[in-house]
């Protein structure tokens, strides 16, 4: 064998090891973006549910919140629905959005079918009883999530049901 044909084995080895090592880059660059975006996931539902918790700690700014979204009439239903004053229904219905913004960012983030199943599970239990059946059903804070997620609620309610 010659220095020539030893030479070229050499680049084509060499070009083989740059294919793998760009591949291998690719597969690194998608798996930092994804879980990128998890934990954006992730931040946006615990900013969300910081917001909900100081409505429920500074004095007056959950009622001037409703009144200034026009949504008296939606927390009166609930309220009526789960036999509460209008009080009791804002906190109960602020307290299913933690939950909705939590499960959420799981269903987003899920990626495998073990977490899948526990989901599911979850949310055949606990949406399907009150309160959270009833906000979930006439709360248009639920509406705010993505419609994804919310046809995948409704999906898991509907098997519960059959």
């Amino acid at each position: 064998m010659n220095w020539e044909a030893i030479g070229a084995i050499g680049e084509i080895l060499g070009a083989a090891a740059v294919v793998a090592t760009l591949a291998y880059l690719a597969i690194q660059i998608r798996h930092a973006k994804d879980t990128a975006a998890d934990v954006n996931r992730l931040s946006r539902a615990v900013g969300v549910r910081e917001l909900i918790a100081a409505q429920k700690t500074v004095p007056g700014l959950m009622d001037a919140w409703i009144r200034a979204e026009g949504a008296v009439g939606d927390f009166e239903s609930l309220a009526e629905i789960l036999g509460l004053d209008l009080q009791e229904a804002i906190v109960v219905e602020s307290q299913c959005q933690g939950w909705w913004w939590t499960h959420w960012a799981q269903w987003a983030s899920i990626t495998t079918e073990k977490d899948m199943n526990e989901l599911k599970h979850l949310i055949s239990e606990f949406y399907s009883a009150p309160p959270m059946s009833a906000a979930w059903a006439h709360s248009r804070n639920a509406r705010l999530l993505d419609p994804g997620f919310q046809e995948f609620v409704n999906e898991v309610l509907r098997e519960k049901r059959q």
